[in-house]
């Protein structure tokens, strides 16, 4: 008797066990399934501020996604913190949210040379981006820094707020170049794309000054040259078009 006692009391703690192993089991599935839905809907979030920017204008999507990718791979060979990576990512995104002000809208999509004013008048754009992303900074942290930053210059030329070197986040240092590279290797009205040698050289001309030359001498290592190369490449035909005025 004792010995059915014991082996029922053993088949207990084991069905026990087994149960609370199984709750533990579900609670991990319904936790990574939240996970999922929360990136999920984050990306989607993501893509609709991308949408709201862009919203019939292919041309600042196709902009915006390279600049994304530039940055990430740039990001990734200068050993940044996993962690951060997907801020970067976002931050390139939509680093021109701020464009969507009305006061914008014939500077943005002017086909001409800016004037000085119309230069005077876009300045504004990093801190409107920045105050429009402010509800990603929990999801994203330092998001509104690297946005409101992305136009400062590493000799402390640069705006809104004269900031210099290492002041500037890496993010927005490296946003920075991808933005000058990609308005260099893309057509406009007045100019057809800059072959990728003159871009790079360009960049390097502005190390020390307008760029941080740490992250320019990177971008002339072989891995991160031939993936912005491909960057470069991949919508040259499409842009050619809307500066034509083919439509797509």
């Amino acid at each position: 008797m004792p010995n059915s006692e014991a082996g029922q009391g053993t088949r207990t703690a084991v069905i026990a066990m087994a149960s609370a192993g199984l709750v533990g089991l579900a609670w991990m599935v319904e936790a990574s399934a939240r996970q999922n839905r929360t990136r999920m809907m984050h990306r989607r979030m993501v893509e609709l501020a991308l949408n709201a920017l862009s919203a019939g204008d292919p041309v600042t999507a196709r902009h915006s996604r390279r600049v994304a990718d530039l940055s990430y791979a740039l990001g990734q060979a200068c050993r940044m913190a996993r962690r951060d990576l997907p801020t970067l990512r976002v931050a390139a995104l939509l680093h021109d949210m701020g464009k969507i002000d009305d006061r914008f809208f014939h500077i943005v999509h002017s086909r001409k040379r800016l004037s000085k004013k119309e230069r005077s008048e876009i300045k504004s754009h990093p801190h409107e981006s920045a105050h429009i992303l402010a509800p990603l900074e929990p999801e994203h942290p330092g998001i509104r820094a690297i946005v409101s930053s992305h136009h400062e210059c590493w000799n402390g030329s640069g705006y809104p707020c004269g900031l210099k070197g290492d002041e500037i986040p890496l993010g927005a240092r490296i946003i920075a170049l991808a933005d000058a590279f990609d308005a260099m290797t893309q057509p406009r009205k007045y100019r057809d794309a800059m072959p990728l040698d003159e871009a790079l050289e360009e960049l390097r001309n502005g190390a020390g000054s307008q760029f941080d030359p740490g992250l320019v001498e990177l971008v002339h290592t072989p891995a991160v040259r031939e993936r912005w190369d491909d960057v470069a490449q991949r919508d040259l035909f499409a842009e050619r078009n809307a500066v034509s005025g083919v439509t797509e």
